[in-house]
Order: C-alpha cells, then structure tokens, then sequence
C-alpha cells in the first residue's frame, strides 16, 4: 500500500495531465458538432477493423470444417445425380424406383504428393484400404477427370494421372462416343489427345470431351475437356484430336475416389473374353 501511494504522488502531475486530457477531449467532442462526426466516423471505422480481422481470424481456424461440409454436399449432390445409378430390371411387379440401384459412390481425399514433368505421371492420396479404397477406382476433383488408382495400401493410394502416356479412357465427343481414346503424348501439361476418331464424323473445336461407361471407372458425363484444336492426319482416316483438360492437374488438392459397387463382379465376368482378345 505504501509503494502504491508512493508511485501516486511520484506520478501525480501525470496522472492530473491524462484526467484534464481527457475532460478537454470529451468536452471538444461532446460540444463540437465537427469534432464528434469526425470521433464516431474514425470509431465506427477502427471498431469495424477490428471485427473484420476477428471474424477472417475465425473463419481461417473454421476451414478446415467448411471444406469437409463442402466435401459433404458435394458427395450428396453427386450421389443424387441419375448417372450415379443401375436399373435393374424385375419380372416382379415393384413399388416405383424400387428397381434403382446405387453404381456409384464417393470417397473424398486430399492429394499429398502429385507430380507433372514427367511422361509417366502418378499422385498420392490419403486413402487407402481401411477407407473402402481398391485398385482401378477413378480420381475426379470438381472440375473433371483426374486417374485412375493402381496401387493401394492400409492408408494410402497412388493413382495414374491422366498425364501418364499409359491412360487411357474411352470418352464422348459432344454427348456421343465415337470409339476413340483418350492418350496424352507427354508434351503439354494441360493438353491430352483422342485418337482413333474416324475423320467421316463432325468433331469441333469447343465441343465437351466427357467420360463414357466403358472400362467402368467412371460414371458417364464427367468431365475430361474442351476440343482445342481438330486436324485431318494426312494419309489416314483419323483425325488429330487436341482437349484442353478440365482439370489443372499442377494443382491437383481435393479429389474424390469413385466406388462402382458392381465393378469387382463386371471385371470378374469380362475377364475371360478381354484376355481371350
């Protein structure tokens, strides 16, 4: 209490000098009409800071659960959409629907390692076996068409990047199949090519490359591009296809793993007549 008192009448003068400060402060604003627009004006400002950094500090720290939400709907909204399904066909009379199937599920994952710059191109996901992830699933991110998994472990997978000169994928060139593949030549990044199109078909530059049924990993109409370029090759009945992929593979993050619940059981009856080819 002494060292208190002491402090007090030590600092006396400038404790008299931050009251009247303040008083002359209060009273200059409190009877100034200038003065006390420009005080609220400049209050309403920095207070206004303040909850923008509050509210940006908090949404930072809340990402993480936003982008699982997001994951979420965007799993459910997927799910919902007709491609996602198998009719199966009945001689018994059914209640309406009752004859549709899910194909085709979803599991998100978040790519920790993703490589571009070489000719046979792979990435790492944080899924594996204990999250329902097996071989030869497809790898979409939101915008379209990423691989296809070739090896899994406990926690872990690796799939074949489009960029890899092994993919290849039956596609759709305008809503229609046209029995031609999609290869990437290892040149340009963002650049796959469609071979084997006959020349007697209309192809244009800007038409949608989507994914077919075919070969079972994805669902139909996910997207693989945009038509950039369309050549007839000289001396053959093809033309030279050039896409501009959907997705940019450099920054490949989060992805869903597709699950066709009958891929294992069409694989296993389609064995015998592929290797016999």
């Amino acid at each position: 209490m002494q060292n208190l008192l002491q402090f007090l009448r030590t600092n006396f003068h400038f404790f008299l000098f931050l009251i009247l400060q303040f008083i002359s402060i209060f009273a200059l604003v409190r009877f100034n009409t200038y003065h006390q627009s420009v005080f609220f004006s400049t209050a309403s400002t920095v207070n206004g800071n303040i909850l923008t950094t509050r509210k940006n500090v908090i949404n930072y720290f809340l990402l993480k659960s936003e982008n699982q939400k997001l994951k979420e709907e965007n799993i459910l909204l997927r799910t919902k959409s007709t491609e996602n399904y198998i009719f199966i066909s009945t001689d018994t009379a059914v209640a309406k629907d009752s004859n549709q199937v899910i194909q085709y599920s979803y599991i998100p994952a978040k790519v920790i390692y993703n490589n571009i710059r070489k000719e046979k191109n792979y990435f790492t996901m944080d899924r594996g076996t204990k999250h329902g992830v097996t071989k030869d699933m497809g790898v979409i991110n939101p915008l379209g068409v990423a691989g296809i998994i070739v090896d899994v472990s406990e926690n872990f997978s690796v799939a074949m990047s489009i960029l890899n000169t092994n993919f290849i994928l039956t596609p759709k060139i305008n809503g229609k199949t046209h029995s031609g593949r999609v290869n990437w030549n290892g040149k340009t990044e963002n650049i796959v090519q469609v071979n084997k199109v006959s020349d007697q078909y209309d192809i244009k530059v800007g038409q949608e490359v989507t994914t077919t049924e075919y070969g079972h990993y994805f669902p139909e109409h996910i997207k693989i591009g945009n038509i950039l370029s369309v050549e007839k090759i000289e001396g053959e009945k093809y033309l030279a296809i050039d896409v501009e992929l959907a997705t940019d593979m450099s920054q490949l993050s989060e992805v869903y793993i597709i699950k066709n619940q009958f891929g294992k059981e069409l694989k296993t009856l389609e064995k015998p007549y592929r290797d016999a080819n």
